[in-house]
């Protein structure tokens, strides 16, 4: 919903019956999505996040099959694209799967990274089929166009996939202070031991290549912040001084 400031968002809940009441009062996404969290920790049920984006959609599959035979182009083409057709007793190149195999091929952090790398591919590919015979100049920019499409739900479906296996420091440390808040801990020990595990985890953060994480302290405010809110709600104290 919108208001004098901007977009507001609402925490609510959904019952079975489909309908639904408000928990909390209009604010900020993350204090929508802070409260949803913690009312999902509290009853032991999901969370449905409706400002993520739609998943995209499915790749038609009319078209997929054309008739170039595996003679015409290289046999390094990514993935296994060929199919046979019994009914003709021959073999087609199959669009979609040879966007995934391009797809798969493609490594990146990000899923601008991974497509570029895919139409850096296409590009590779496109000359290809211009050098067919059997393949005609519009015939090959729609082929293009069709694997370009495939491979590029693909990259978004697997980007997708590993960005949900890819906890926040928000995201971490409240799961550290669930699973030790229920042993009996004191907020003190509760409190030393959060800190403890961000200078951890957050201490010597590296990249890849073993050069220090320049947000590293960004990551670790955040951390603890999300740590320590969590604290506050369930054991009701200050931190120590």
């Amino acid at each position: 919903m919108n208001n004098d400031n901007g977009v507001a968002y609402a925490p609510c809940v959904v019952f079975l019956d489909n309908s639904w009441a408000m928990i909390g009062p209009i604010g900020t996404l993350e204090a929508a999505r802070q409260l949803c969290f913690r009312w999902s920790a509290l009853h032991d049920r999901g969370v449905c996040d409706q400002t993520r984006p739609a998943a995209p959609t499915p790749v038609v599959r009319i078209g997929r099959l054309v008739d170039v035979p595996p003679s015409e182009l290289p046999n390094t083409l990514p993935g296994d694209p060929w199919t046979f057709n019994e009914h003709q007793n021959r073999f087609q190149l199959d669009l979609l799967q040879l966007g995934i195999g391009i797809a798969n091929e493609a490594e990146g952090i990000t899923l601008e990274d991974r497509i570029a790398q895919v139409d850096a591919k296409l590009q590779e590919i496109r000359s290809f089929f211009r050098a067919s015979d059997v393949i005609q100049p519009h015939l090959a920019k729609a082929y293009i166009t069709k694997a370009r499409e495939a491979a590029v739900f693909w990259a978004t479906e697997a980007q997708a996939i590993e960005d949900a296996e890819v906890d926040t420091p928000e995201d971490t440390a409240r799961n550290f202070v669930d699973d030790i808040r229920k042993g009996g801990i004191t907020f003190a020990e509760a409190y030393d031991h959060l800190n403890q595990y961000i200078a951890f985890v957050y201490g010597n953060m590296t990249n890849e290549d073993g050069s220090p994480f320049a947000d590293r302290a960004a990551y670790a405010k955040r951390a603890y912040d999300a740590g320590y809110a969590r604290l506050q709600y369930f054991l009701k104290q200050a931190a120590p001084q």
